[in-house]
């Protein structure tokens, strides 16, 4: 076999690792960057650790309502962007139940 051959072998294995650990990084704290890189670099030892880190908590709707209040409150953002945000927030929980 060609070292070309060869070569090529190694980077495809790697783009393919990279973008299935990119997938699967991005639910999880390590996140996608990191899971591409470990893949890319170790093949499916970085497949195992991306699995193996933790998942991603999800932020309830209360939580998330709470943040975008104390924004509104102290003044970083105005009233049309706390609108804005409260309704994007509503519509992805909607979204979320169809």
């Amino acid at each position: 076999m060609e070292m070309s051959n060869i070569i090529l072998i190694i980077i495809v294995h790697g783009v393919v690792f990279a973008v299935l650990c990119s997938l699967i990084g991005e639910q999880r704290e390590i996140g996608a960057i990191a899971g591409a890189f470990l893949g890319f670099l170790l093949g499916t030892i970085g497949l195992i650790i991306v699995l193996c880190s933790r998942r991603k908590q999800p932020v309830s709707l209360t939580d998330q309502l709470q943040k975008y209040k104390a924004l509104f409150d102290s003044g970083s953002i105005t009233a049309t962007e706390y609108n804005n945000l409260k309704g994007r927030l509503f519509e992805q929980q909607i979204g979320n139940l169809s």
